[in-house]
């Protein structure tokens, strides 16, 4: 399976914002001073779109800031700090081990019945043919197939696909796994009445 390398870099927040959003990267390298309030408003978005996407947080700071500011720059989004005096070597291997991690926890997921779920590209295939499925929907699927035969339940679910800040009606995860059974067939998905749903493969 062949992934495409997309780097940009840009001194715009909106830029930042929209090149995220469009291409899902999986690190984004921040460089500016910390006492910039373009670095504040960039992580603010950046944590709200952590929500709805999977990418880490690289922010190379400043070698004098406290314990109590990185904390809040952690609370802001940030998984990991690099300070402007490191060895740009050490940088880039901590860069490398990150995005290691992330391209390792992206392989397929390969449940019973001839479906495959490729996380990389949002598609599932099944019996060879491509299903494209919409993000939310991709993401309920991905998560009920990541542990066949557990019951998610539905607060497990919303949390885990939606986040807690979302509101979204009450009927929103049956619409979701109808519009799955429709796509991928009935079999995969069970309903375990007023708990909420299982994968079973």
């Amino acid at each position: 399976m062949n992934s495409r390398a997309v780097v940009e870099n840009t001194y715009s927040v909106q830029k930042a914002v929209d090149f995220i959003t469009e291409e899902n990267p999986c690190l984004v390298f921040i460089d500016t001073p910390s006492d910039d309030a373009k670095a504040i408003e960039l992580c603010r978005k950046i944590k709200k779109l952590k929500e709805e996407q999977r990418f880490n947080v690289y922010f190379l700071i400043d070698n004098n800031q406290k314990i109590e500011e990185q904390l809040e720059w952690f609370d802001l989004g940030v998984d990991e700090f690099g300070t402007r005096d490191t060895n740009a070597v050490l940088i880039s291997r901590r860069v490398q081990n990150i995005l290691a991690k992330y391209l390792g926890s992206s392989k397929e997921i390969v449940p019973q019945k001839g479906i495959v779920i490729d996380r990389e590209r949002y598609l599932v295939y099944k019996d060879g043919k491509d299903i494209f499925l919409p993000r939310k929907e991709f993401e309920l699927l991905l998560l009920l197939a990541s542990k066949p035969l557990k019951v998610f339940t539905r607060e497990e679910i919303f949390k885990l696909v939606w986040g807690n800040k979302s509101i979204v009606g009450d009927r929103t995860i049956d619409v979701h796994v109808r519009k799955i059974r429709e796509k991928i067939g009935e079999n995969y998905i069970s309903t375990i009445k007023g708990v909420g749903y299982k994968f079973v493969g």
